[in-house]
C-alpha cells in the first residue's frame, strides 16, 4: 500500500496546470515573433535545429520532475509484507537511574536486559540488530549485526547510570543513524518514560520528517519502585504512548517479565506482516536524472538560436 507521510504537500501539484499554461503561451508567442523572419526554412537549414518544434518532450519531462519532487517531500512510502529476517532492529534501552527501581524484579533494567536477550532468540537467524543505551548520554553498545554473541555481550554490559536524565531525542537520532543503510527498519524503545515535553515534540518532528516508526515498551508498575540509592520512581507512560501513536508504532505497558515476552513476540508478528519503505531517495534520484536529461536536450536537440 502506498501512502504519504505529509500529504498536505501534495497541493504543490497544482503547479502543473500553471506550467502547462506558461509553456503553451510561450510557444504561441514564439510563433507570432517568427513572422519577422523572411526565410524561416533557410534559418532552419543553417542552424540544424527546429526553432519552433511542436514536440512537447521538455514539458512532459518537467511535469514528471515536479511530480517526483512533490511526492518526495510528501514522504511517499509503501508498506510491504516481509519476513522478520529482512527487517533490521535497534533496541534502545533506557539506562537512567530510574531503571534501577525494583518494582519489576530484579530491577527494571535487568528485566529489560533479560527480555532483550530472549528477543534475540525469538527472531529468525541472520536478523540484523543494533543495541544502544541512553541516559544523559547515548552509548552505541553494538552496531547493527547478525552476530548473536556480540549482541548478547553488548546487552549484558549495560549498567544503570546514576547521573544525567533521559535523553530520548538523541537516543532516537542515534538509532535512526545506525539503521540508515538497512532496508526494513524498526526501533524498539524500552524506557520508564519521564521524557521532557520539549524533547517529545522534537522527537515527533524528527520521526515524521524521517519516516520513523517507534514501538515503545513502558517499563514500571503504577505503584512505582525504589532503587538502590533510595530514590523512588514511578513509570511515566504518556510520553511513550504519544511517541508510539504519533509515529505509527505500538505501545506496550510492561509491569512484569511476562509482559516483556508478550510485547516482544507481538512486535515480531507485526514486523513479519508489514514493513515501511521510504521512497524519497529513489524519487529524488529519478528527478535528478530527468533534470540532467532535460538540460541536455535543451542545449542540444531542442536548443534555439540566440
Amino acid at each position: 500500500m502506498i501512502f504519504f507521510i505529509k500529504p498536505q504537500y501534495l497541493a504543490l501539484l497544482f503547479i502543473i496546470p500553471l506550467m502547462i499554461f506558461v509553456h503553451i503561451s510561450s510557444i504561441v508567442g514564439a510563433k507570432k515573433r517568427a513572422v519577422k523572419f523572411a526565410n524561416f526554412d533557410a534559418i532552419k537549414r543553417v542552424s540544424g535545429v527546429e526553432m519552433f518544434s511542436k514536440n512537447l518532450t521538455i514539458l512532459y519531462l518537467s511535469i514528471i520532475i515536479v511530480v517526483l519532487l512533490v511526492f518526495s517531500i510528501s514522504g511517499m512510502s509503501f508498506t510491504k509484507e516481509v519476513e522478520t529476517s529482512k527487517v533490521s532492529f535497534v533496541l534502545a534501552i533506557d539506562s537512567s537511574r530510574s531503571m534501577g527501581a525494583t518494582d519489576i524484579a530484579p530491577t527494571r533494567l535487568d528485566a529489560a536486559k533479560i527480555a532483550a536477550i530472549d528477543f534475540l532468540k525469538m527472531i529468525p537467524e541472520k536478523t540484523r540488530v543494533g543495541i544502544i543505551s541512553f541516559a544523559g548520554t547515548i552509548v552505541i553498545e553494538q552496531e547493527v549485526t547478525d552476530e548473536t554473541a556480540l549482541l548478547e555481550k553488548a546487552i549484558n554490559n549495560i549498567e544503570v547510570k546514576t547521573t544525567g536524565g533521559t535523553n530520548a531525542l538523541d537516543a532516537l537520532i542515534t538509532s535512526s543513524n545506525i539503521l540508515i543503510n538497512e532496508d526494513g527498519k524498526s526501533i524498539i524503545f524500552i524506557s520508564d518514560g519521564n521524557i521532557d515535553v520539549n524533547d517529545l515534540q522534537s522527537i515527533l518532528d524528527y520521526s515524521q520528517k524521517n519516516n520513523i516508526v517507534i514501538h515503545c515498551l513502558g517499563v514500571g508498575t503504577e505503584l512505582g519502585g525504589e532503587e538502590e540509592f533510595g530514590g523512588f520512581f514511578k513509570a511515566s507512560e504518556e510520553g511513550l504512548k504519544t511517541m508510539a501513536e504519533e509515529t505509527g508504532g505500538k505501545y506496550y505497558h510492561v509491569s512484569n517479565i511476562e509482559d516483556f515476552y508478550s510485547a516482544m513476540n507481538d512486535m515480531i508478528e507485526i514486523t513479519k506482516k508489514v514493513a515501511v519503505f521510504d521512497m524519497s531517495f529513489y524519487l529524488d534520484l529519478c528527478a535528478m536524472i530527468l533534470l540532467f536529461l532535460t538540460f541536455f536536450l535543451i542545449n542540444t536537440r531542442y536548443r534555439t538560436l540566440p
